[in-house]
């Protein structure tokens, strides 16, 4: 996605526009091309290949490689549209977008701003409680900061290389006249070689492996992508292609390279689909495509690939391709969130015009005068003040933002609590608690000690570790849900409770609970006064699997208490908060049918409970009336989001007077 080089190369030109005509397409209708997001591979190897040979011609100049001028440059070329955009997809989110996404954009946007927002992506790609999050309006950059990352790594691994070089250059030429220059070049070029080859292999094996392992990261990380920046680099030592005429055979085997090489990415872009595990080694196919093309050159030839890239609006394309990629994402997520609905054939039509536009007003009037004007140009270190100023503003106006959202729902827990009462009309005068921007974060105390996957089982306590009376749960994020609840509950009272929570821990003894039968084994060995139990009404834990678990506790010993499971809270119902921009009247019409909330994915605790014997703990009539279910209660929010439809703290505690009444009926005589 780098501005293009200075000196026009017509099969890159016709690259850049496959690449983000793929992108920008797959976007729109990705039926129609699965794979398009493979253009931002091919970015990835036109980069890799024209920073190398730029670096490399720097290396072996005699004034040396200077890597602050390279950093300059880029940051004059790139970053001022990247910052525009910026600031423009922060406004457009505040006026645009519902306020539950606010957070997580604005994280985004300074991500984006200083190029981490793939390893942003990459870390929350792997947070299980962050499943139902939406894309942000700038999700795009995380291939814009894995360039930025290649960028400043890149000119210092080839800097090490020239300085090993010139000492092995010297040692070599001492004694032979006018041998020391030419000695020089060739152990740079050779050293840088090896470098090059060794990050090919070293993050094409990593890729492959962490693609199969953890795909969620692998997508994001840069480590399994510097590979595609290492193969067009490679391309970079070899002879470029004079720009001639070639002789026939040699034209026809250029011409079939480069038509071989379109035939792979755009058979990539037709027929990968987002099933395939990826990058891995599926990604060799459209980087080798890349690369053959890359490798062809331009053969004057009418019937060679090139031939299309002297169509001047091809040719166009390629020159605002950076533009087009920036501005595509945020005009698709703000299409999406004003119509409320799928984008008709004719909003999407309408978004590629209005990307095209301002791609082409961006050029000429943002990268185009800080690229080329003497003013930035004069002293190379000017080239960091518009990309500085540009971050800057950026970072400040989104911290901002971040800071007000902070303070809309900093008192989100004091407002609820346990002594809030369930049922309580709605005061349309009083704000939502926690606010529609910060409900996603209202989890405090909920998951400090939940098992995201760790090899050993996470057990923590509350309360008086002295205390006469010990309760536990276990269960899987849905039993989490009640642990601000019994924290309340054990703290009034005295008592003690230990959690036995974690995801897929629904059963705990299965593989994917990564706590095995020692978490189990602690449990029925803990001596507790009551266990209680809970699970996700569609939890993806096999219902024989959960069954079996709580059978094998109950059968030894364990007091337990089965818990209903909290009621399922569609897309519909989370978008509907959404819409009312947080006023409590209407907000409390924000209600799920009991068909959609309780009997489309019915309880599994009514049935386990059921089969074993014990008594279940209701929990329906706290959510719902004989028809619906509320979103919230009071002027308290009940989800933090949707279908996973975990509660928030705020309301959790709410429930701590039902669990203490059912508690202590429960052990009775023992208090």
């Amino acid at each position: 996605m780098a501005a293009k080089d200075d000196a026009v190369r017509l099969e890159i030109q016709l690259l850049r526009a496959l690449a983000v005509g793929g992108v920008l397409l797959y976007h729109l209708w990705p039926v129609r091309l699965p794979g398009g997001f493979v253009g931002v591979d091919i970015f990835f190897a036109i980069s890799g290949f024209l920073i190398t040979a730029h670096l490399l011609r720097g290396a072996v100049e005699p004034g040396g490689l200077h890597v602050g001028k390279f950093w300059a440059n880029r940051a004059r070329r790139l970053l001022p549209l990247a910052s525009v955009v910026l600031l423009a997809s922060t406004v457009a989110t505040l006026v645009f977008l519902p306020q539950s996404v606010w957070k997580a954009s604005l994280q985004g946007v300074v991500a984006s701003a200083l190029y981490v927002e793939n390893w942003n992506l990459a870390a929350g790609s792997v947070d299980y409680l962050s499943r139902d999050q939406v894309p942000t309006i700038v999700q795009q950059y995380w291939s814009l900061s894995v360039e930025e990352q290649f960028y400043i790594v890149w000119p210092l691994l080839l800097l090490v290389a020239v300085w090993i070089a010139g000492r092995v250059a010297r040692r070599r030429a001492v004694g032979a006249v006018g041998a020391g220059e030419a000695e020089r070049t060739r152990v740079i070029r050779r050293m840088a070689f090896a470098v090059i080859l060794a990050i090919f292999v070293a993050s094409f094996a990593y890729s492959i492996w962490l693609t199969t392992t953890a795909p969620g990261p692998a997508y994001f990380a840069t480590t399994t992508r510097a590979w595609e920046f290492a193969a067009g680099a490679l391309l970079a030592f070899l002879p470029q292609w004079a720009p001639t005429r070639p002789g026939a055979r040699v034209a026809l085997t250029r011409v079939a390279a480069s038509w071989a090489g379109v035939a792979l990415m755009i058979g990539t872009m037709l027929l990968l689909t987002t099933d395939v595990p990826f990058p891995g080694a599926v990604a060799a196919i459209p980087v080798l495509g890349a690369c053959l093309v890359i490798w062809a050159g331009d053969i004057r030839r009418p019937y060679a690939p090139t031939a299309l890239a002297r169509v001047r609006p091809l040719t166009y394309l390629g020159d605002i391709s950076y533009g087009i990629y920036l501005w595509h994402w945020p005009l698709i997520i703000i299409a999406s969130a004003v119509s409320g609905a799928d984008l008709t054939t004719m909003a999407k039509v309408g978004i590629v015009v209005a990307t095209l536009g301002l791609a082409a007003a961006g050029k000429v009037l943002i990268e185009d005068p800080f690229r080329y004007r003497q003013v930035w140009r004069r002293r190379w270190w000017r080239g960091f003040y518009p990309a500085g100023i540009g971050i800057v503003a950026v970072c400040t106006f989104a911290v901002i933002g971040l800071a007000t959202i902070q303070g809309g729902g900093s008192s989100a827990v004091a407002a609820g609590g346990s002594a809030a009462r369930i049922g309580a009309a709605t005061d349309p005068f009083s704000p939502l608690v926690p606010s529609l921007a910060n409900r996603a974060d209202d989890r405090d105390r909920m998951f400090d000690c939940f098992n995201m996957g760790t090899p050993d089982p996470r057990v923590c306590t509350y309360g008086d570790e002295g205390a006469d009376v010990s309760i536990a749960i276990t269960g899987d994020s849905h039993a989490a849900n009640y642990v601000p609840a019994l924290i309340d509950v054990v703290e009034e009272r005295g008592w003690k409770l230990t959690t036995y929570v974690g995801m897929n821990c629904d059963d705990a003894d299965w593989i994917e609970c990564r706590g095995g039968t020692e978490l189990s084994d602690r449990i029925i060995a803990g001596g507790h006064d009551v266990v209680l139990y809970s699970t996700f009404r569609w939890s993806s834990t096999p219902f024989e699997a959960a069954s079996k678990y709580v059978t094998r506790l109950h059968e030894q010993g364990v007091p337990l208490m089965l818990v209903e499971d909290v009621p399922l809270h569609p897309t519909s119902t989370f978008a509907c908060l959404d819409t009312t921009g947080g006023d409590p009247s209407k907000s409390a019409r924000c209600t799920t049918p009991v068909e959609a909330a309780l009997d489309e994915h019915p309880d599994r605790i009514s049935t386990i409970a059921e089969s074993i014997g014990i008594p279940m703990v209701p929990m329906r009539d706290l959510f719902c009336s004989a028809t619906e279910c509320r979103s919230i209660d009071g002027n308290v929010v009940v989800y933090q989001d949707a279908p996973s439809s975990h509660l928030t703290t705020t309301f959790s505690r709410m429930l701590a007077p039902r669990f203490a009444a059912e508690i202590e009926a429960r052990i009775g005589d023992d208090l």
